[in-house]
């Protein structure tokens, strides 16, 4: 039976996109994508029936549909807020084989959101990096999108803050993906405030980092700063933080000195999982979780009960507090990291945790 409800809310959530768009209930939309084929398979396990090669041009064909209901989200006078996860089906390595094929799947997506009356729609994983971190969606939609990356810089900042006061020396932290969206607030942020010792940053294009660098010293960081297209560079720091957008994990154990602190803001992870299989010494952290009490997403994403990605969670906080803006845009930017940390307290969503 339950293929048969599957397959109908499919073909309703079809019918929606081409209709007239619905009266203006309010409320929120979050685009996801599958992973990989096993998470396809985590939805729609009569699916496993198919060769890989056809389910992938199936996923390739199949429209944006809704997954689940968010429920329990409600705005300071107690007004309830509803939400939706709505994936489209390619996985993470068919978007970045065929990127505009991708940015026409995420705007269906965001238009079947319009339709269903919400006001904002967050990013989730590659819809954020494929669509120019949501600025490419601009003018082509009603509805108001944000790629709920200042939270998730903001828990990161949060985070790597008490891993370095739990450091018993000073320490050296490199920031892999540094001159991103994330990484690169991340690191303005921590070279300014924090009490450590070095910093590297890497990344893939030398004039960024160059330019990031230029954009530390300004802030009158006395942190000793390294820049390197180099990976092989983190093999002396202390804490590695993953802020990249690679389609595969390009952090393995060669890579890393003993008893490093891994903290990973990645989806799709980008550490490699030999890193815990052979690198006991090494602690791994998912990096930019949220503990939001009294949430239920209806969706298994492989997190703890109650518990979302930084960039849902933004969607949420900004649906709740009616803000009719686009938000997060392109790169973050450090006031509005300063200023959704904040609304996220008034929730009562925290961190996750990292002990």
């Amino acid at each position: 039976m339950k293929p048969i409800v599957l397959i109908l809310a499919a073909f309703r959530d079809l019918i929606i996109r081409h209709l007239p768009r619905m009266r203006k209930k309010g409320g929120f939309a979050f685009i996801v994508h599958p992973r990989n084929i096993p998470d396809v398979y985590r939805k729609y396990p009569f699916l496993k029936i198919l060769p890989v090669p056809i389910l992938e041009w199936f996923l390739r064909h199949y429209w944006p549909v809704v997954l689940s209901q968010v429920e329990g989200l409600k705005d300071e006078n107690g007004k309830i807020v509803r939400g939706w996860i709505i994936t489209i089906s390619l996985t993470a390595e068919q978007m970045l084989k065929n990127k505009n094929f991708a940015k026409k799947k995420i705007l269906q997506a965001v238009k079947l959101a319009e339709k269903m009356g919400v006001i904002i729609a967050g990013l989730g994983a590659f819809t954020s990096s494929i669509t120019n971190g949501g600025k490419d969606l601009i003018n082509k939609t009603k509805i108001f999108i944000t790629n709920g990356n200042s939270l998730t810089a903001g828990i990161s900042v949060n985070e790597v803050e008490q891993i370095i006061k739990s450091c018993q020396s000073k320490i050296t932290i490199a920031v892999i993906g540094a001159t991103g969206s994330i990484g690169g607030v991340v690191s303005k942020v921590l070279a300014s405030e924090n009490n450590f010792d070095s910093l590297i940053l890497i990344g893939r294009t030398p004039s960024h980092l160059e330019e990031l660098k230029n954009e530390i010293i300004k802030i009158n960081s006395p942190k000793k700063i390294k820049i390197t297209t180099d990976i092989n560079s983190m093999k002396i720091a202390d804490v590695i933080i993953v802020a990249t957008n690679a389609r595969d994990a390009i952090i393995q154990p060669k890579h890393l000195k003993r008893n490093a602190i891994i903290y990973d803001i990645t989806q799709p992870r980008n550490t490699s999982k030999e890193v815990e299989n052979q690198r006991k010494d090494v602690k791994l952290i998912d990096g930019g979780l949220v503990r939001t009490p009294g949430i239920n997403y209806h969706f298994n994403f492989g997190l703890p009960l109650e518990t979302a990605f930084g960039c849902l969670t933004e969607t949420m906080i900004l649906a709740a507090e009616n803000i009719n803006k686009h938000y997060s845009l392109g790169k973050v930017e450090i006031k509005k990291v300063k200023e959704i940390t904040k609304l996220a307290e008034k929730y009562n969503f925290k961190p996750y945790g990292i002990f």
